[in-house]
Formats: structure tokens, C-alpha cells, sequence
């Protein structure tokens, strides 16, 4: 089985919400054992959350959508964002080698 990369972005919150927040992101992407080499980063200069993920997988389409629907759920347990304009986007779904 062949190892998914996705990159996913988070937009729309600050850097308070993000600093608040990001202790938790990461300890619930820890929490999901089948999310593997999970990493999220905030780029300040952009507004940016960045999350990439490796996952097990043979369809980087599907691993990509599943992995989406985890980020999106542990973003919205680990952050109070406080704008309702909050925008996920898939920014890669490649196989790795």
C-alpha cells in the first residue's frame, strides 16, 4: 500500500484563536493513529494554518477527502475561531515514496 501526502490550509482566524488552539490540533491529529507524520504550522505573515498528513492509501482523491473531513473536525474541537469565514483547503494529495 502506497504512502498519501496531504496538505491542507486554514484560513481566516489570528494569531491569538491559532495560539490558543494549537496544542489541541496536534494532540487530537496524535490521537488518530492512521493520521501518520502529522504536522501543523502557522505562517503568520499569511493568516495561514498549514496541516499536512501522511496516510495509507492507494487513491490520493479519496485519502485526501478523508483526511480533509479529520482536519476539519479537530480544527473546529481545538479552536474558538471567531470569524465565521473559516476556509479549508486542500492544497496537495500526492503519493510519496
Amino acid at each position: 500500500m502506497a504512502r498519501i501526502r496531504t496538505r491542507i490550509s486554514v484560513t481566516g482566524s489570528n494569531d491569538a484563536e491559532i495560539t490558543e488552539g494549537m496544542p489541541y490540533l496536534r494532540q487530537y491529529l496524535r490521537e488518530r493513529p492512521w493520521l501518520t507524520e502529522s504536522r501543523a504550522e502557522w505562517n503568520p505573515l499569511e493568516n495561514q494554518l498549514l496541516v499536512t498528513i501522511q496516510t495509507e492509501g492507494d487513491d490520493p482523491k479519496l485519502e485526501s477527502e478523508g483526511v480533509f473531513d479529520e482536519v476539519w473536525d479537530c480544527a473546529f474541537a481545538a479552536f474558538r475561531f471567531s470569524s465565521e469565514q473559516i476556509v479549508f483547503d486542500i492544497l496537495e494529495a500526492q503519493t510519496v515514496r
